[in-house]
């Protein structure tokens, strides 16, 4: 369920604040949901705290079942920085939630404080104090260029009769290293066939465009030949990729996608999702093709060079590449040749 379709079912100033944040930060509806998600999974524990319903009886169905309609800003105003601590925990012990997920949830919870100080609905924000968790540091998962062509092939070759569909949307992730949310995003004329480039609406809104190797150009063209026909009226008319109700089609339907490809290619699939095709993508051309970081800093949207370094783990062979080419015999030998 997604914020925008949920808004009767939480309590006014929490609604404000949610767009009030997407229109100051020009955040993607994807983080005001996620923000949104987060700060339903406070409020419920909240409630949960308030009512001392932390028993035997106790169940995660029951937690989300909750209702946060009725939370006020007197609810939210009289907790404490232990009662903020005491719901990262919850979030590790409880809802087995990882680091980097508990992180995230406190960035969302702080958010929402330093709001309400900043519009004096109170004094002291309580969750200043609360120090995020460190994150250990992990190289994620990626697929061999012989697995990313296994992978294509056994989609492409497939009973599905969203074969040709899924086909484009895998060779589209791994090409041109999208997010899930924007590929969903795509619209048809978001294409330019003459300049062989894709628009890309990514995160905060921003816009960037992608260039179409020969493979994923025809993988789009095949594709848009069986494409179901659309009215003009119809909201759907201009999206890409369509769902077999004939509507544009959803995250989780991407990551269905993906999940059933990767189990057909791979022994082992833990660790592995829909993240994993764009990080595919973006390692192999690193490493295979010497692409420079700051090209491919742009390809993926990044404004930071530090996102970017996360997908290049330097490979073994671009390692010693490196190291023959810039070994200090070298160094010392221009060195010599300059001084003579």
């Amino acid at each position: 369920m997604k914020y925008l379709e949920s808004q009767d079912e939480n309590p006014e100033f929490l609604n404000s604040y949610l767009k009030y944040t997407y229109i100051i930060s020009q955040c993607s509806l994807t983080t005001m949901d996620e923000t949104y998600y987060d700060l339903r999974t406070f409020f419920r524990y909240i409630i949960l705290s308030n009512n001392k319903m932390m028993s035997s009886n106790f169940t995660l169905e029951l937690f989300r079942e909750i209702s946060i309609k009725d939370v006020s800003i007197d609810d939210i105003t009289k907790v404490t920085t232990h009662n903020i601590t005491d719901f990262i925990q919850f979030c590790r012990n409880v809802l087995g939630n990882s680091s980097k997920t508990r992180n995230r949830k406190l960035a969302s919870v702080k958010g929402l404080y330093k709001y309400l100080v900043k519009n004096n609905y109170m004094n002291i924000d309580p969750s200043a104090n609360v120090d995020f968790g460190k994150i250990e540091k992990r190289n994620p998962k990626y697929l061999s260029l012989e697995e990313s062509k296994k992978m294509l092939a056994v989609t492409l070759q497939s009973n599905d009769r969203n074969r040709i569909r899924n086909y484009t949307i895998i060779c589209i992730l791994l090409n041109c290293m999208l997010r899930a949310s924007e590929i969903v995003s795509i619209d048809i004329d978001n294409i330019d066939f003459e300049d062989k480039t894709l628009k890309i609406l990514g995160k905060g809104n921003k816009e960037r465009i992608v260039y179409l190797n020969e493979a994923t150009e025809e993988a789009i063209k095949e594709y848009l030949k069986i494409r179901p026909e659309l009215s003009k009226n119809d909201p759907n008319y201009n999206a890409l990729f369509l769902s077999t109700q004939m509507k544009r089609i959803a995250k989780r339907t991407v990551q269905r996608v993906v999940d059933d490809s990767m189990s057909k290619t791979l022994e082992n699939t833990k660790g592995f999702h829909t993240h994993t095709l764009r990080h595919t993508g973006a390692t192999l051309m690193y490493n295979e093709n010497d692409t420079d970081i700051f090209v491919l800093q742009k390809i993926l949207g990044h404004d930071s060079l530090a996102a970017t370094e996360v997908y290049t783990h330097v490979s073994s062979k671009k390692l010693e590449k490196i190291m023959n080419n810039f070994a200090i015999s070298n160094l010392i030998e221009k060195e010599v040749a300059n001084n003579e």
